[in-house]
């Protein structure tokens, strides 16, 4: 197969999901609780994703991941930027696997 055509569409099943519930017209017409959590949906669906990894992906350094993660969430819940709660989370797990 050739590797555009499979870039392109694995670029697409993922870009649908992600942007389809911002362009819904009768979004609009949903109470505000619903239409909050159907703009949230694809953010949850990322965390869901890689909080596990975050987990298992250093092996018997599971913490670092679980540093990175609540570090990222705490920043994050004080509406810092975006580039700020990549940062210190990034630092973070990296000092926990550099002790």
């Amino acid at each position: 197969m050739n590797i555009w055509l499979l870039i392109a569409s694995c670029s697409v099943a993922t870009l649908l999901p992600r942007t389809a519930p911002y362009f819904m017209p009768f979004l609009a017409k949903l109470p505000r609780f619903l239409r909050k959590c159907m703009i949230l949906l694809p953010v949850a669906a990322l965390g869901a994703l890689i909080f596990p990894l975050a987990l298992t992906d250093f092996h018997s350094e599971w913490y670092a991941g679980l540093v990175g993660v609540v570090s990222a969430f705490l920043v994050s819940y004080f509406k810092a930027p975006m580039i700020a709660s990549i940062l210190v989370s990034l630092t973070l797990t990296a000092l926990c696997l550099l002790i």
